[in-house]
This record gives C-alpha cells, sequence and structure tokens, in this order.
C-alpha cells in the first residue's frame, strides 16, 4: 500500500506502533539497561513501516496492505532533541522497514545517529539493523551508537527460510551477530565503561512462529551466550497478523515468553547449561507454566534440603529463592544462624526454606511440599 499524507504527529503514532514487533513493548518509550543495571528510558520508532521485505509474520511485510507511513532522518531527531530536553527520555531505539536493501537502510539509520551526534546530543542510541547490513555501515554505526545488532527470530536456517525468505540466516543473520560481538568488544576497549556506555550483544526471537520447541530455542541461546557473547535474548510470543501467510496460525502464550526469558535468566546469570533443563522439558521439548528454576530443584530432591552453612555458592545457586547477590552474602556473612539473618540478606524464604537446612533444622516434609508445588 502506498503512503498517504499524515500529519507529524500520525506518523510519529503509527511508527512507534510499529516497533512493537522489535524488542520492546507497544508504547512510544521503551527501555534499555546500564552496565550498573539502571534503566535507561528511550523514544522508539521505525524510520519507515514500508519494507521490502516478505516475513510471514510481520504486519509491515511488502505485500500486506496497510497504512504506510515515513520519518525523515531530520524529524526523526528533531522529535529526539525535543523529548530529551523535556527529559521524557534518555535516548532514541531506531528500527526500520527494510528500505530498498539493508544497505540503504543503514544509511539512514546512520545519518541519523551522525546528526544527533554532531549536535551534541550525548543520550543513548540504540540501533536495530536490518538482516544483511554491510559490515562498512555497521562499523560506522558502532562509532555512532551504544548499542545495535540484529535480530535471529529463530532457531536455524531451515526455520528462518520459512519465516524471512528474504534473507539467509547463516550469512545475513550469524556472521552480523559475529561482527558485531568483535565490535562491542572493540568500541569497549576504546571508551570503557567509564565513557560512553557500550551495550551488550541481543538478539530476538519470535517464539511459536514456526513451532519450535522450547528446547530448540533455549540451546540455541546458550550457544549464541558461548559463539557472539550474547547477554540479552529478547522473546516476543507470535501472534498472528491478519492478511499474512501465518495468519491462521495458533498464537503463542505469553507465559512461555516469560518462562523462556526465566530459563534465560538462569544461564546467564547463574551460569546453568542448555542441557541442564532437559529434565524439565516434557516429551515434545516444551517448559510448563512454571518456574524453571522451581521445576529444576523438584526434579533433584537428592540435592535437598542443603546445608545452607556449607553448601557450595553453585549448590547454592540452586536453592529456589536463592540469587546471585544473597549467595555472595550468604557465603561472605557465614555461618548464617536464622531464617531472619537469611531474609535479610535478600532470599525470599517462602520460596527457599523446603530446600534448605540451618544448623541442623529444616522443613520436615519436603516430599509433601513438593507434591503440592509440582
Amino acid at each position: 500500500m502506498t503512503e498517504q499524507h499524515h500529519t507529524l504527529t500520525e506518523r510519529m503514532r503509527i511508527l512507534a506502533q510499529g516497533t512493537k514487533y522489535d524488542s520492546c513493548n507497544q508504547s512510544a518509550v521503551c527501555h534499555a539497561f546500564g552496565p550498573d543495571g539502571r534503566c535507561i528510558q528511550l523514544y522508539k520508532t521505525l524510520l519507515t513501516n514500508s519494507c521490502a521485505g516478505e516475513c510471514a509474520y510481520c504486519p509491515n511485510r511488502s505485500a500486506r496492505d496497510t497504512v504506510r507511513a515515513t520519518l525523515t532522518p531530520a524529524e526523526i531527531v528533531k522529535i529526539t532533541w525535543s523529548f530529551y530536553r523535556k527529559n521524557a527520555i534518555e535516548g532514541l531505539f531506531l528500527s526500520s522497514g527494510i528500505i530498498g536493501d539493508a544497505e540503504n537502510t543503514a544509511e539512514k539509520q546512520l545519518e541519523v545517529a551522525k546528526l544527533l551526534r554532531s549536535q551534541g546530543f550525548t543520550g543513548y542510541i540504540h540501533t536495530r539493523l536490518m538482516p544483511g547490513t554491510p559490515k562498512y555501515l555497521l562499523e560506522e554505526i558502532a562509532e555512532h551508537s551504544n548499542k545495535f545488532g540484529v535480530n535471529a527470530e529463530t532457531t536455524s536456517s531451515v526455520n528462518y527460510s520459512e519465516i524471512c525468505p528474504n534473507f539467509d540466516y547463516n550469512n545475513d543473520i550469524l556472521t552480523r551477530l559475529k561482527w558485531t560481538r568483535d565490535l562491542i568488544k572493540k568500541q569497549r576497549r576504546k571508551v570503557g565503561y567509564g565513557g560512553r556506555i557500550v551495550g551488550a550483544n541481543d538478539t530476538q526471537f519470535v517464539v511459536g512462529a514456526v513451532n519450535e520447541p522450547d528446547s530448540e530455542i533455549i540451546s540455541t541461546v546458550h550457544k549464541f551466550m558461548d559463539r557472539y557473547a550474547l547477554r540479552r535474548p529478547y522473546f516476543m510470543s507470535f501472534d498472528p497478523v491478519p492478511d499474512t501467510p501465518l495468519q491462521n496460525s495458533i498464537a503463542s502464550p505469553k507465559w512461555r515468553e516469560n518462562r523462556l526469558y526465566q530459563a534465560s535468566f538462569l544461564m546467564k546469570d547463574y551460569g546453568m547449561k542448555a542441557s541442564d533443563f532437559d529434565v524439565i522439558f516434557n516429551d515434545e521439548g516444551f517448559l510448563a507454566d512454571d518456574d524453571p528454576k522451581m521445576r529444576l530443584a523438584y526434579a533433584h530432591p537428592d540435592y535437598f534440603p542443603m546445608d545452607i552453612n556449607t553448601a557450595t555458592r553453585d549448590e547454592l545457586l540452586m536453592v529456589p529463592g536463592i540469587g546471585p547477590i544473597s549467595v555472595n552474602r550468604i557465603m561472605q556473612a557465614r555461618p548464617i544462624l536464622s531464617e531472619q539473618e537469611l531474609a535479610r540478606m535478600g532470599v525470599v524464604i517462602s520460596r527457599a526454606r523446603p530446600f534448605i537446612e540451618i544448623n541442623g533444622s529444616k522443613q520436615t516434609n519436603l516430599y509433601s511440599f513438593m507434591e503440592v508445588g509440582s
């Protein structure tokens, strides 16, 4: 569908809504997180929702009849400054439909970032790139953006060819994930965390568009963490869009997305491997709608109850209600004499109690608890 005339406000609304399919929610503001954990508010927009791509799940795909809109680089810069000066945002999240090809699109995105920086903008810029972005443009974008990267969308070249027929998974996605990893490492050596924030490598998976099981997604995330220093995978639950090839497919439940986030945190922050989850997948390779860490505890009753004062760090991390921060506090403060001490360290006692022992004191009916909890 060709673009019709829209006011600036109308185009802003159309393009902000379009980014709900790209690592953020549906509002005009999304969030990034700095290396210190601080939440950073970003104005998010597409350059355009006109797109040369034919991704089967996407409302902006070329063949779909929908309202189209575009903002020029100069307009995005002006809008960003306006929000920034009002303290409504701390930066920009910029994505786009494919404007002819990946190279032309990246040139427009680079123009936005360069204009902002040339005008003295010191806020956060997150540039979400298109599959196939040339390396020379990726290198230039890295010089002006705090964060940049490409979305994998799925787990394999076979799946990718089904939902994104215009692109090649190995070349257009995996090669770019590698380039991004290397450029992030290079930028961090140059500026460090004392200067401009350099965000970690991230990507997005559309959960349920091609019916890949959770076991396959978790295995891919773990592989990406090893190969591409992936720090933050995003998960977007598939929701069929009218007038697309997948319009009659079944939506993926939101809880599945949430459970995958929990599993990814266990790998990222707790050091778990993809194979650790094998015992809690069903026969088809899917997680249950339950906290995967709790499920893992249920699956290993012989590990518990665990003596809070003698268990190793890795053993304590297996206990529901104990995370990386609280386990460090426990290790420094031992011997622990009471649940009250643990609670002051951030332990969620109601979750941890059935799995721990303090000076010989423990919940006596662990197996009964597990039957109820499971």
